[in-house]
């Protein structure tokens, strides 16, 4: 999937708006009637008709109107259906339910109040189970659709961001991986001696680029460190060395012939396929990646990852992003739209959808593909954070016009580390100094 630039829109303030819900003894019933009537709702999905997630979710959605009787009115919008449900969030949203990861959630919805608190949610019981859906759903990923304690998008898909590559080719990395970024430069280092291109990256994606440096401050620095350095006013956190090394790590990579050839030019998915089909060997990517480039990938391939490398101390948690519903507070059949969220949480329905993407699901009892079952593996044992530490979601503009750009520069070899930092730390005050 490719990455969406996120969305930079000023938003206005509306008045958030609450239904009352009605609730059984085990948990708020999934069948519990509420003003609305609860027998039609619509539904607005990220995903774009013939792809296998909508696939998956067109069959999930007709067998909840055969078992419910429920009308859903559903509509294949594409990665913009924010944009496009914005306009109407204040009068009466056009629809009840639709499906976006949290960032643009956070920058477009959450600062006018028009994005509900799903918290109650997590105690609808799942219909013919005795488990509610927060029973079933860890903190570790509940926590990615959250923002100061609000449940804003309730996760039922979870991407995991690390090193990707061919286990075929590398059959005993899965039981050693890199631990440290020494580890990892060795790796690296010895591939680069064998004539291998060890690197894959699709540079003209901004965000892409932006794995490498924000993975490698958060691993050395810890989580919030990055998203701390973004939001200093002074500029004096970029100044403390951690920074500056991480910038200095991906300065070699990227003047020293890391990555493969034609990457500084490329036009995804030239490179993503590169490394596909066996011409690169590594790749820092969401998990939704073996998904993507199955349809072109080597024949044979074996789908594996290991977790951005630690500072040698301690375990670099893993980059993390919640996909998952979210309910507007002025939708006009809430009721529906729970009962629809309850009836697509079932152990069948997560596991039909997690095995059509080979994604990793939210639901912590389903079974993941073995393309991603060693990213499950890592989010459990290193635990999780927000992808970019938050930054693209909590100060989204200085992101486009002041990282980004210089981030691009750096990981093309068009800038020292040196002058990133020094460019950063300047730029940022200039804008923090505006931006009062």
């Amino acid at each position: 999937m490719k990455r969406n630039r996120h969305i930079r829109v000023v938003v206005t303030a509306c008045i958030a708006g609450a239904l009352a819900m009605t609730s059984a003894a085990c948990g708020k019933s999934s069948t519990s009637a509420g003003s609305d009537g609860g027998k039609e709702l619509t539904y607005w999905s990220m995903y774009k008709e013939g792809e296998p997630a909508q696939v998956a979710l067109k069959a999930s959605i007709g067998a909840f109107t055969k078992q419910t009787g429920i009308k859903v009115h559903v509509q294949w919008q594409g990665r913009d259906v924010l944009t496009k449900l914005q306009p109407t969030l204040n009068r009466k949203p056009a629809a009840d339910l639709f499906d976006r990861n949290l960032a643009p959630v956070k920058s477009l919805m959450v600062p006018a109040g028009t994005a509900s608190d799903l918290t109650d949610v997590l105690s609808t019981q799942i219909p013919g189970e005795n488990k509610t859906i927060g029973d079933v759903l860890p903190d570790s990923y509940r926590s990615l659709g959250e923002v100061n304690k609000k449940l804003v998008v309730l996760p039922y898909n979870v991407v995991a961001t690390g090193f990707w590559y061919n286990a075929a080719k590398f059959p005993t990395l899965a039981a050693s991986p890199p631990k440290t970024w020494d580890d990892l430069q060795k790796l690296l280092d010895t591939q680069k001696a064998a004539g291998h291109a060890p690197l894959a990256l699709d540079a003209d994606i901004p965000d892409y680029n932006a794995y490498w440096y924000t993975s490698m401050v958060v691993s050395q620095l810890g989580v919030n460190s990055f998203h701390k350095a973004a939001g200093d006013k002074t500029g004096a956190t970029w100044d403390q060395p951690g920074y500056l090394k991480a910038a200095q790590q991906i300065q070699k990579l990227a003047s020293g012939g890391y990555f493969v050839s034609g990457y500084k030019a490329s036009k995804f998915p030239a490179i993503q396929q590169k490394w596909a089909n066996n011409k690169a060997d590594f790749v820092i990517m969401g998990s939704w990646l073996p998904g993507e480039v199955k349809t072109y990938a080597a024949a044979g391939f074996k789908y594996a990852s290991f977790p951005i490398p630690g500072n040698g101390t301690t375990a670099s948690p893993v980059p993390s992003t919640a996909y998952g519903w979210v309910i507007p507070t002025k939708a006009a059949h809430r009721t529906a739209a729970e009962k629809l969220i309850a009836f697509l949480y079932g152990k069948a329905q997560m596991q039909s959808f997690a095995d059509s993407t080979s994604t990793i699901s939210a639901r912590s009892d389903t079974t993941p593909s073995d393309a991603v079952a060693g990213a499950v593996a890592s989010m459990k044992t290193n635990g999780t954070y927000q992808t970019d530490d938050a930054v693209n979601q909590d100060y989204a503009d200085w992101w486009t016009k002041v990282f980004e750009p210089l981030d691009d520069k750096l990981i093309t070899g068009n800038l020292t580390a040196t002058a990133f930092i020094a460019k950063l730390k300047s730029q940022s005050v200039d804008y923090w100094k505006h931006a009062l």
